[in-house]
């Protein structure tokens, strides 16, 4: 049996240099969340968000788990999870994270208007409507976990 060495040559895939070049532009995107659709199935309203590439997301991850480490660190803050009253306490902050993170990363409200007019993205808007429509924040927090949904090559 005779062994031959082979090599293949790849055409196709990413430029690994071109991609981290300092020039390089940026390969994000925003993506739309689906909300509010009408009777076609057509989207009537949504939540345009950037992803976890973002500095808005950067920011806000950042924020909360500084103020998580402090909470942590400061004995008359410490939540005990083996009680019913603890548990309850740790699973209103990750709500509040949550919120927090679905309200930093929408940029825009596409579909959204008020007397006619397109609804200004504030964080006063988006709490807003994620407080009076809280299954909304999931949807957003899930559409940030697909990648594919903010790169482009």
């Amino acid at each position: 049996m005779e062994l031959h060495n082979t090599t293949q040559s790849t055409t196709a895939g990413v430029d690994i240099a071109l991609l981290l070049a300092a020039d390089a532009k940026s390969v994000e995107k925003t993506h739309i969340v689906d909300v509010l659709f009408n009777d076609d199935g057509d989207r009537l309203a949504g939540f345009e968000i950037v992803g976890k590439n973002s500095i808005q997301y950067r920011d806000i991850i950042r924020a909360t788990s500084v103020t998580a480490i402090k909470r942590s660190q400061t004995k008359k803050q410490q939540i005990d999870g083996k009680t019913d009253v603890g548990a309850g306490q740790l699973f209103d902050l990750g709500e509040d994270r949550n919120l927090k993170i679905a309200i930093a990363v929408t940029v825009g409200l596409p579909g959204f208007v008020s007397g006619g007019q397109p609804v200004p993205v504030t964080e006063a808007n988006v709490r807003a409507l994620l407080t009076k429509f809280p299954a909304w924040v999931d949807k957003v927090i899930a559409a940030l976990e697909v990648d594919a949904n903010f790169l482009t090559i």
